[in-house]
């Protein structure tokens, strides 16, 4: 994701080298070698960054490359590595790549780091100190119930009867 940065432009450091001229259409229009790296699908600060740590003679050799590819009137194309050599002394001698520019704009987090380690332990504890607290529940609502059935001894025959006693109202 882009930068949202809206001075990152005016502070990379890469503008004279993306904005400078490489040469005339066909059309008679000039093209910078921004536009040059953005029709051939690259950003341009991202290239322009990883082109600061290429050695002298694969710079030259990749820019020519990707000049050669544009719509260049006869000229300029015949010209393109005495071009190439003319831009690469546009280039500062260390950039920031993309990347690291913005993790340097990144703000550390002002909460120290023993915050959520303490967090995390009174967490903890909490959960701990729920689990010693008895349970208001008696116990007999959660035993099953076939656990709570109460068996009498079977009720002994008396004599004369078929071992069942009557029930007297």
């Amino acid at each position: 994701m882009p930068s949202s940065d809206a001075f990152a432009l005016k502070n990379s450091g890469l503008n004279e080298f993306l904005f400078a001229e490489v040469g005339k259409e066909v059309n008679g229009s000039p093209l910078t070698l921004l536009s040059v790296l953005a029709r051939l699908g690259q950003d341009p600060w991202t290239e322009a960054a990883r082109l600061t740590r290429l050695p002298k003679a694969a710079l030259i050799d990749s820019l020519s490359n990707s000049i050669s590819q544009m719509p260049l009137c006869p000229q300029a194309l015949t010209e393109v590595r005495s071009t190439a050599a003319r831009l690469i002394l546009l280039l500062p001698s260390q950039v920031l790549s993309p990347l690291k520019r913005e993790t340097n704009t990144v703000r550390k987090s002002s909460v120290p780091g023993w915050v959520p380690l303490a967090v995390f332990a009174a967490v903890l504890a909490l959960g701990i100190a729920f689990e010693m607290i008895p349970s208001a529940t008696p116990t007999s609502a959660t035993t099953p119930v076939a656990d709570r059935m109460i068996v009498s001894p079977p009720i002994p025959a008396q004599r004369g009867g078929h071992g069942l006693r009557a029930l007297s109202p």
